[in-house]
């Protein structure tokens, strides 16, 4: 069986260039955000219940150090709302919150509708290599004169390997696009829940 060369396979439809630039965009966006959340999207409950001992011990300042030191997105809207804290009331404090949840959102979701996008475009160029593949056999067809599996071979399989292709691009990045949906619904989950912890502290603390 004749294996097809990288070359090869370039020639086979013209998607196939197409999905080859797509194919390292993946790549590439995948990368970027991996090492984005790896950096930025920790949660780290030792963190948090650090910062709630010191709250219910009456140690503010010794719980704004704590936050402090913590790495990653949650730890600087929980740092930032421990710093605002004095003074506030609650519903500046649910502001700032709100704030921080919205630009954790916003940092945690950039480029993911790419990988949405590929997921519902990449069938669609898979059905385009179909039909350019259908178009050559019939061609090939027409220009010999008669049928056969030996006249249509070609354009039957350029039709398979485009849309072959298409599909396992389109597979790969709907399964990124739901990773980092999870992951990211998660971060928020945690913001929130955390957030909301430190702010009923912070008002038990006031009345005590």
């Amino acid at each position: 069986m004749h294996e097809l060369t990288f070359m090869e396979l370039m020639r086979v439809s013209l998607v196939m260039p197409v999905l080859l630039v797509l194919s390292v965009l993946v790549v590439l966006v995948f990368m970027e955000r991996v090492f984005f959340y790896m950096r930025m999207a920790k949660i780290d409950p030792r963190l948090f219940k650090t910062i709630k001992d010191f709250l219910l011990a009456d140690k503010y300042q010794e719980a704004e150090a704590a936050a402090g030191k913590g790495k990653g997105l949650v730890a600087e809207a929980l740092e930032s709302l421990l710093n605002t804290a004095h003074g506030k009331n609650r519903h500046e404090m649910d502001n700032i919150l709100t704030l921080y949840f919205q630009r954790t959102q916003s940092l945690l979701g950039r480029r993911l509708g790419f990988f949405g996008t590929l997921s519902f475009i990449c069938p669609l160029l898979g059905l385009l290599g179909t039909v350019l593949g259908v178009m050559t056999a019939f061609r090939d067809m027409a220009l010999s004169g008669s049928g056969g599996p030996s006249v249509v071979a070609a354009g039957i399989s350029e039709a398979l390997i485009s849309t072959a292709a298409c599909i396992a691009v389109a597979v790969t990045s709907a399964l990124i696009f739901n990773y980092f949906n999870f992951r990211q619904k998660h971060v928020l989950n945690s913001l929130n829940i955390f957030g909301q912890e430190i702010i009923l502290l912070v008002e038990r603390g006031r009345d005590v």
